[in-house]
């Protein structure tokens, strides 16, 4: 399959298995998986680490232009945050309820998304996130919008956090899935939307392979 230098996009809500199906599209093709939300939750972790209140709007952008580089290796399975691994880290629960408030900054935003072209701007990248189609790369040679019900990605989410030990509620889970949901969509920089020219793959009833092979269907036939 002739993929090589592609920019290929991939929005969509929390939960919906896009980052999963895209990791794996990105190991099919040898693509650097760029994993945009993995971005904004290293921007949390340092804001804890230092400190400051995801609330702290003038604190927060003064940090993200001055001390934080982010990164993938290891074809996007690793992040790293001024070249330390921080896989784990960012991906624990109390960044989970602190990103969205993080994420919503146009500021912090403008800043992750000079991050993000500078980490693609040779191609050859699998990039998903809530805006990568409609904002970081509305350009991109291919655009897919990955969803899937509510019920099923608050499933799929609490099932990851019981297998983690985490201690938490299905309903718990759930209304924090619609919060973000409506966070994402709402808010007024880069809100969750579907691109236009984007390609639907609904997850709620088929498996990551089977999306996967959708997605590289696609690619094959671009």
């Amino acid at each position: 399959m002739n993929t090589k230098r592609l920019t290929i996009a991939v929005d969509g809500p929390a939960g919906s298995g896009k980052s999963t199906v895209t990791r794996k599209v990105a190991e099919r093709i040898d693509y650097l998986y760029l994993n945009s939300g993995s971005m904004y939750r290293a921007v949390t972790l340092l804001s804890s680490q230092k400190g400051i209140s995801p609330y702290n709007k003038t604190q927060l952008v003064n940090l993200v232009q001055k001390q934080c580089q982010i990164d993938f290796s290891n074809n996007g399975k690793t992040t790293l945050l001024n070249r330390i691994d921080v896989s784990e880290e960012i991906r624990k629960p109390e960044i989970e309820q602190q990103v969205a408030a993080v994420a919503k900054i146009p500021e912090v935003r403008q800043e992750m998304v000079k991050q993000q072209r500078r980490i693609a701007q040779n191609g050859s990248v699998i990039a998903e996130g809530r805006d990568v189609t409609t904002v970081v790369f509305p350009e991109a040679d291919l655009k897919f919008y990955i969803t899937a019900s509510v019920e099923e990605r608050a499933r799929r989410r609490f099932n990851e956090f019981q297998a983690k030990g985490v201690d938490c509620s299905f309903e718990q889970i759930e209304n924090e899935i619609q919060e973000r949901d409506q966070q994402d969509k709402s808010r007024q920089h880069s809100p969750l939307k579907k691109a236009e020219d984007a390609i639907i793959i609904n997850t709620t009833q088929i498996t990551v392979n089977q999306a996967v092979d959708l997605i590289l269907e696609k690619i094959k036939e671009h």
